[in-house]
């Protein structure tokens, strides 16, 4: 059944991906683009809890946290500043193979937005979509499951070149798009989106938002095939369905206190995150044989040595993203989990990156 694009508002299933497993694609594809450039699979994957032999396994997941520590090597490794944008181009269907292809095989475009709305959590975004119905326009919005900061202009470049690409080939002809608004600053090799995307394009805007002509959305899908399409999306279904299984109560808290939305939550807090009470979340970590305390300072432990080792952030700000009021209190925890302060871990952990390149 085809849906008419009079409606005014399509919103996306809200469910919070960070606490999800996710397929091997991205890394994947992540790793035969680094061997363009002589990086090895084993190089990219220093430090991860992967191995090359992983790449090949399809049923192969990996967390978010794990996920994009390797993007973030990725970006330290690679000499290219349009990483975001090649990368995006070899993501199309490759990477949302699963919900991709019953796409495909729906009535019309706005068909197809439903599908992959419907199965998002299939696929590798960690962005939420909005699409909205004007008089002429439709608008697809976009906004950040967390802010990303150093990963933003990468995840943000390789979902829209990646979306951008499978709609002109799935339809054979250009995606004629209205205007592109884009929430970063407008980077060095500008002049790569006009190649691609053909449009004007608004850097430093409010919002992420690609606006086209609404009657795209009742567009017929050249290869529509109703029972074609059924025979996909039951796969979809069965994908859908092991990915949700594999989330558990301790996986959900460790990725809310390593995605926070703004700052680390309390306990109170982080219980009405999971729409659990305190009683209940202080029952499952008893269960788990962990503390919230002990679970909090894993977290911080974790998170920066993250930072520290794959990023450039200033040690001072590392400390308060990690929820240290005082910098001296963060040295001293460090010193603790260490030996060292976390100037001279960088120092060496850097020495240790560059010495298998």
């Amino acid at each position: 059944m085809s849906h008419s694009p009079d409606l005014g508002r399509i919103h996306l299933k809200s469910t919070d991906r960070l606490n999800l497993k996710r397929s091997i694609y991205s890394v994947n594809i992540l790793a035969e683009y680094a061997k363009r450039f002589n990086i090895t699979s084993e190089v990219l994957l220093y430090g991860s809890t992967l191995s090359p032999s992983d790449l090949d396994d399809p049923e192969r997941y990996i967390s978010p946290e794990e996920e994009l520590k390797i993007f973030r090597r990725a970006l330290s490794l690679m000499p290219d500043p349009k990483i975001g944008l090649e990368i995006g181009r070899l993501h199309n269907v490759s990477a949302m193979t699963r919900v991709a292809i019953p796409a495909m095989f729906c009535d019309t475009v706005l068909d197809a937005v439903h599908m992959m709305f419907k199965y998002i959590d299939l696929t590798q975004t960690y962005f939420k979509y909005e699409l909205t119905v004007k008089e002429d326009l439709a608008v697809m919005s976009c906004e950040e499951l967390i802010v990303f900061g150093d990963l933003r202009r990468f995840l943000c470049e390789r979902d829209l070149v990646s979306a951008y690409t499978l709609f002109c080939n799935v339809l054979g002809t250009p995606f004629i798009l209205k205007e592109l608004r884009l929430k970063y600053p407008r980077p060095e090799y500008a002049k790569a989106y006009q190649v691609i995307f053909n449009c004007p394009i608004t850097f430093n805007a409010d919002r992420y938002q690609v606006i086209f002509d609404r009657s795209y959305l009742s567009q017929h899908m050249p290869l529509a095939n109703a029972l074609t399409r059924e025979t996909y999306e039951k796969e979809c279904k069965r994908a859908y369905a092991r990915l949700h299984e594999q989330t558990s109560t301790l996986g959900r808290i460790k990725q809310e206190l390593f995605f926070p939305h703004d700052e680390l939550p309390s306990f109170d807090k982080l219980a009405r995150r999971l729409n659990m009470s305190t009683r209940t979340l202080r029952r499952h970590l008893a269960a788990e044989g962990v503390s919230f305390k002990s679970l909090l300072n894993d977290i911080r432990k974790k998170r920066a040595f993250e930072l520290i080792c794959s990023t450039n952030m200033p040690i001072e700000t590392i400390a308060t993203e990690l929820g240290y009021k005082d910098v001296a209190n963060f040295y001293h925890a460090f010193k603790n989990w260490t030996g060292t302060t976390p100037i001279s871990y960088r120092k060496t952990k850097t020495k240790d990156c560059n010495s298998l390149k």
